[in-house]
């Protein structure tokens, strides 16, 4: 569980986006059983100026430094190593991230290769002392700053103005590029219940952001609606919104393998259609996955096709980086690939 205070102008803009048909009108096939299961999970309540979140899948929302959340997640895991229930044989986050950042080794073909100049942070302490806000470093932060890394040597990211991101959860990503190489103005699109966790998070990291909400939108997206704010948010049925050859970058961390593969054509086309010429497409997820909702095995599980990394229908664009991730097979026992690739028109 997570608490915002809103203002009463961005509360009565959050509350007409959780009244609007684009929030409760949507499409039979937008979401798989994963998210027809997990999307009920995210709940919300308004009460005077507090907004209060719960959800489990796309909820990364790190606990406030000195919390009681913070010590109390604290403490679980510490109980858990003591008495031997953690007998995982990965590395912790913290761990893994040193390690790879450390490593001298040479990269082989369509390998990440670091550019040590343009890395943003070269440890954990360095991940700690630039992440200035008032919020621990959590696990999917460490990965988006692995993440950053990556981009950053294949790209200038200060330079980066537009970029948009697919499945964004709660914005880790999002916030770190924001906060680091002040991005003009990033879009994430994603499904309404999953915006509820990422527009007051971003909100409150940023509070004199200008942010447009999917109900505010009613024309065409271009280069000027773009320069006018810092984020713009969009519900998967107006991505037709954006205009053609306008997208500096996009990226995909972790939800494509949670669609089915028509939802991922469709991306994956737009992606080509509204991005510039030479633009990136970053994409991170696992070789394969069976999108069912609650994990448990039923009768018609093995008649599920699971999705898998290279079936993706990809188009022929320039491959920069093409490799099982590292810090992922470090972490968790189920791999995933990374894709960076420049788009070709």
């Amino acid at each position: 569980m997570v608490k915002f205070e809103l203002n009463s102008n961005f509360k009565n803009r959050f509350e007409k986006f959780l009244s609007s048909d684009l929030f409760y009108n949507q499409a039979e096939h937008a979401k798989t059983a994963y998210w027809k299961y997990h999307s009920k999970k995210i709940n919300y309540s308004i009460k005077n100026s507090i907004l209060t979140l719960e959800g489990k899948s796309g909820n990364y929302i790190p606990d406030k430094k000195n919390s009681y959340n913070f010590f109390l997640r604290s403490l679980k895991i510490f109980i858990k190593k003591i008495i031997g229930i953690d007998r995982s044989h990965n590395l912790s986050y913290k761990a893994a991230f040193n390690k790879i950042m450390s490593e001298e080794k040479n990269a082989g073909f369509q390998q990440v290769q670091f550019d040590k100049k343009r890395i943003i942070a070269k440890n954990i302490s360095d991940c700690k002392k630039q992440f200035s806000f008032n919020y621990v470093i959590n696990e999917p932060i460490i990965k988006s700053y692995y993440y950053i890394n990556i981009l950053n040597s294949y790209m200038e990211l200060s330079k980066t103005k537009f970029i948009t991101e697919i499945g964004a959860g709660n914005g880790n990503l999002m916030l770190l590029l924001k906060h680091h190489f002040n991005s003009k103005c990033i879009i994430d699109i994603d499904l309404p219940e999953t915006l509820i966790l990422c527009i007051p998070f971003l909100k409150n990291l940023f509070p004199n952001a200008k942010i447009l909400l999917p109900n505010e939108i009613n024309e065409k997206i271009g280069k000027d609606t773009l320069l006018n704010y810092d984020f713009i948010f969009l519900t998967p049925s107006q991505i037709t919104l954006l205009e053609e050859n306008l997208i500096d970058l996009f990226i995909n961390t972790s939800s494509f393998m949670e669609m089915n593969m028509s939802q991922i054509e469709e991306y994956i086309n737009f992606i080509q259609k509204v991005g510039k010429k030479d633009s990136f497409f970053f994409c991170a997820n696992s070789v394969e996955k069976i999108p069912v909702g609650d994990g448990k095995q039923n009768e018609n599980y093995k008649l599920i096709k699971p999705i898998r990394f290279f079936e993706y229908p990809f188009f022929k664009n320039q491959i920069l980086l093409l490799e099982i991730c590292k810090f992922t097979s470090l972490v968790q026992n189920n791999p995933s690939y990374l894709r960076l690739e420049k788009l070709k028109k």
